[in-house]
């Protein structure tokens, strides 16, 4: 695959070609026992939960866990048990990735735009195929860092990425909720990044993880497991 296909191939993924058909929903009439059995079996901690085919929303097994049997099922549980989320068919990933640090959960249920239940996401899976992308490839470091929203300068950062003699090869945002600050993750084309996180202390970012390139020695799934830690999962 050639680096222009390559890149098209990351920007056009949505929650519609992330669906996995092996994950199968709980619904209003299983049992609490059942779930468990579920989330366990097909490995995740959360599963989407329908009645007649519509969505209700998220169980989570640590919730179902600290329950006796004394519901009858699990349309009897009460509301604040189900979680609610969930993706759109037409979904950018990097709004997927972003989901499921808002609903803190390694499974998201896929509606179409009338608010059919279509199927559910992995994050494993969306983070598997993400970080094929060309600039996962790359060599180089990851800086996260926070700053008020209101301060967001691309121009800034791009100047203070250049006066290091790095390169962005990458950049994401993401809102941390409840609060007027964001959290900016770039990509650079070079490992040693000390000079440049000094120069972003000096203008007020607040520095919040480094990754250097020897992280690339760590397994993709080990990966997914830090990452699930950073965004609170």
């Amino acid at each position: 695959m050639d680096v222009d296909n390559d890149y098209k191939f990351v920007l056009i993924m949505t929650g519609e070609n992330y669906i996995s058909l092996s994950l199968a929903p709980l619904h209003a009439g299983d049992t609490i026992s059942f779930a468990i059995d579920e989330m366990i079996h097909q490995g995740t901690r959360s599963l989407p939960l329908l009645s007649d085919g519509q969505l209700i929303g998220i169980l989570r097994l640590e919730d179902l866990e600290n329950l006796s049997e004394d519901y009858l099922s699990l349309g009897d549980l009460p509301p604040h048990l189900i979680k609610p989320g969930f993706i759109y068919v037409d979904s950018h990933e990097l709004d997927i990735i972003a989901s499921f640090g808002i609903y803190k959960c390694d499974v998201l249920p896929v509606l179409d735009r009338e608010k059919q239940y279509q199927g559910a996401v992995l994050a494993y899976d969306v983070l598997t195929t993400f970080g094929q992308s060309l600039s996962f490839k790359m060599p180089g470091g990851i800086l996260v860092l926070e700053i008020p929203s209101s301060d967001y300068q691309l121009s800034q950062i791009a100047q203070i990425a250049e006066s290091g003699e790095a390169r962005i090869l990458s950049l994401y945002l993401n809102e941390i909720p409840d609060s007027q600050r964001i959290l900016i993750t770039l990509k650079l084309n070079r490992e040693n990044l000390d000079g440049i996180i000094q120069t972003f202390e000096r203008y007020n970012y607040e520095v919040k993880a480094i990754f250097g390139e020897s992280q690339s020695i760590i397994d993709l799934k080990h990966r997914y497991e830090l990452l699930m830690k950073w965004i609170n999962i």
